[in-house]
């Protein structure tokens, strides 16, 4: 089974996740079966960091995930600047709803030897899937 293979299909729903390692690698979120973004893990706590501490998080600051921050605009309630914004200006309701979106979200990964592998395979996923929520 190819790399592409092995990241098409979702394997964890909801927000705590089990088993995800400190590795980079790929991520890609999925909803109804359809990807909708895809991303990275190349620093210090890999994919762990990312997935738990920034993506599924579920705190009032959308500064530090983009999947969030474009979950916000895609839904209509704050435009990404405004996500952005430290210490954020998001009302208690939109926060919630970014947050229910993205319950609703199932998510895949794959482990790469290397920052670099992971970048590369990046590269080619959001090129092969076009995810509507990742920005390129």
């Amino acid at each position: 089974m190819g790399a592409h293979e092995r990241a098409a299909t979702p394997t964890h729903t909801g927000r705590r996740l089990r088993g995800h390692p400190d590795d980079p690698g790929v991520y890609a979120f999925y909803r109804d079966g359809t990807p909708v973004y895809v991303g990275v893990a190349t620093r210090a706590g890999g994919l762990q960091r990312r997935l738990q501490r920034e993506h599924l998080n579920t705190g009032h600051d959308l500064s530090r995930s983009a999947f969030r921050r474009n979950v916000a605009e895609h839904l209509g309630v704050a435009t990404v600047a405004q996500a952005k914004q430290r210490p954020s200006v998001m009302t208690d309701e939109q926060v919630d709803a970014v947050n229910a979106w993205v319950a609703g979200c199932q998510v895949a990964w794959m482990e790469t030897s290397s920052g670099k592998q992971a970048g590369q395979l990046e590269k080619e996923l959001k090129s092969e899937r076009r995810p509507p929520l990742t920005k390129r």
